[in-house]
């Protein structure tokens, strides 16, 4: 319960940087948003250290790392899908891997998992399929499968290394995870003449995103040590919290099918935290 709980959490506040992230792309770029958003979780991230500050063990460094280059590829994916395609389509394209390799890795590590929770996996992972259904035969196709794919896959990995940290030197691994993050994509996007920091009129924006991010990670994290599956399918959720950002705050289209689809990754998720 507590894990799933976290998981939720977790999922609200990728919902709210959501929100505030998608503010900065029009006026800069996706690279941009991606790299504004890792700097200010990675200021967050480490001033929680003051509160939290675990131990030391390089091994939890190597991970949160590892950790940090999956969620880099998932966040600048993401941002760049947004800009070809509608949240109702990038959101649980990348939810399905998000979900899918770290409950993989869980089933290969042999965690605890009761019947109820996996078919509530299943569930939900249906869901999110029957939400994707027909996105390639609309908005530039190609362009949506390779980022919004791209996206779950390092989302998933960053995600499932995590299972690997133990709980005491977790904050130093989140850390670890937000500050390789920003180091990865900063050339990138000097690489390829991108602003590097937020233009004026977004910074807020940009803070309060980066906030909500680091908070995400914080709150995974610790679900991860509580309840691994039931945190990574509450987590996979986030494309109900970013949908309805994308609905009704930027307009986004979504179809009868993907609201039946975010319907039943509802249900799964509820069957996880039951069992």
């Amino acid at each position: 319960m507590i894990g799933a709980s976290l998981g939720l959490l977790a999922a609200v506040l990728i919902g709210i940087a959501d929100l505030y992230g998608r503010r900065i792309t029009p006026v800069s770029s996706s690279l941009t948003t991606a790299l504004s958003l890792q700097m200010f979780a990675a200021l967050f991230v480490a001033a929680s250290l003051l509160l939290w500050p675990g131990q030391i063990e390089l091994a939890a460094i190597l991970w949160g790392a590892c950790s940090g280059v999956g969620f880099t590829i998932g966040l600048a994916c993401y941002y760049k899908g947004l800009s070809t395609a509608s949240s109702a389509i990038i959101a649980p394209l990348s939810a399905v891997l998000s979900v899918f390799i770290p409950f993989l890795w869980g089933v290969f590590r042999r965690l605890d998992m009761t019947p109820l929770s996996v078919g509530g996996v299943g569930v939900a992972f249906c869901g999110l399929i029957l939400v994707t259904r027909g996105v390639f035969s609309r908005e530039r196709p190609r362009g949506v499968l390779r980022w919004g794919l791209c996206s779950g896959v390092g989302y998933g990995i960053g995600q499932a290394v995590l299972l690997e940290v133990s709980l005491e030197a977790g904050p130093l691994a989140v850390s670890s995870q937000r500050f390789m993050a920003f180091m990865v994509l900063l050339p990138v996007v000097l690489g390829r003449r991108n602003q590097p920091f937020p233009p004026r009129g977004t910074r807020l924006a940009a803070a309060l995103a980066g906030l909500c991010a680091g908070g995400a990670s914080v709150a995974l994290f610790q679900g991860l040590r509580f309840d691994p599956l039931s945190t990574i399918t509450t987590v996979a959720v986030f494309p109900v919290f970013t949908v309805a950002v994308g609905r009704y705050f930027y307009a986004d289209s979504i179809t009868k099918r993907q609201g039946i689809g975010v319907l039943c990754a509802l249900v799964g998720t509820i069957g996880v935290v039951i069992g």
